[in-house]
């Protein structure tokens, strides 16, 4: 087996495998924990308010969104980038349709993945750029913060490359880009159930634990 049938089969596997056993680990360990530590919380459990801090916070309907509209706005597009390209675009799902699943879902025009990627990246820059730039935040970030950013990032960037034959021309880079787009993708997968990444499973948890301690407390959510 070569290395490109390797990334293209097993380390897609085990990058896939990782990503979903990794973050039910970590989900479970976080409840574990959160259940020993604030048992209080748990005897006081309101679906009302957990549902209520969900609506908040999945939506632009918290304080955030006042106190700092337009990089609360760019949050909230970045995300919605980085779930809907992936899973919605066409050539994505044409390899589930092939695969041994032969899974098909309905994907977004070609057009708006492209503009959306190109957001996304332009958004990227944004913050990896906000954070060189600011002092203030620049003293809060570690290498972490801006490898992750380039992670998430370069998956994106070889893939609009790759639909566009952009860097065809560039001998190593335009014969590569299809494995550069693979490796940084898988890579995202292993990576996101042991960095900050996991916060898009334990954003769950832990917004749900605070909405309970507070409606526990009488606060308005």
């Amino acid at each position: 087996m070569d290395f490109y049938a390797f990334v293209e089969g097993p380390l897609l596997w085990i990058a896939f495998l990782t990503f979903i056993i990794g973050s039910l680990l970590r989900a479970a360990l976080f409840f574990s924990f959160s259940l020993k530590k604030d048992k209080i919380i748990y005897q006081h459990f309101s679906l009302k308010y957990v549902l209520a801090t969900y609506a908040r916070w999945l939506f632009p309907f918290n304080k955030d969104v006042t106190k700092n509209p337009v990089f609360t706005i760019l949050v909230y597009v970045f995300h919605i980038c980085l779930i809907i390209v992936p899973i919605w675009f066409s050539a994505h799902i044409a390899l589930w349709e092939e695969s041994r699943f032969e899974w098909y879902w309905t994907a977004i025009p070609d057009a708006l993945a492209d503009w959306m990627t190109l957001i996304f990246l332009a958004i990227a820059l944004f913050f990896l750029l906000r954070r060189i730039i600011s002092a203030d935040i620049r003293l809060l970030s570690t290498f972490s913060d801006y490898f992750l950013i380039v992670v998430v990032a370069l998956p994106f960037l070889s893939g609009y490359f790759l639909s566009h034959g952009t860097v065809d021309s560039i001998g190593i880079l335009g014969d590569n880009m299809e494995l550069i787009h693979m490796l940084s993708g898988e890579l995202m997968l292993i990576l996101i159930p042991f960095t900050k990444l996991s916060h898009f499973v334990l954003f769950f948890f832990s917004r749900g634990a605070t909405a309970i301690e507070f409606g526990r407390r009488g606060y308005t959510m």
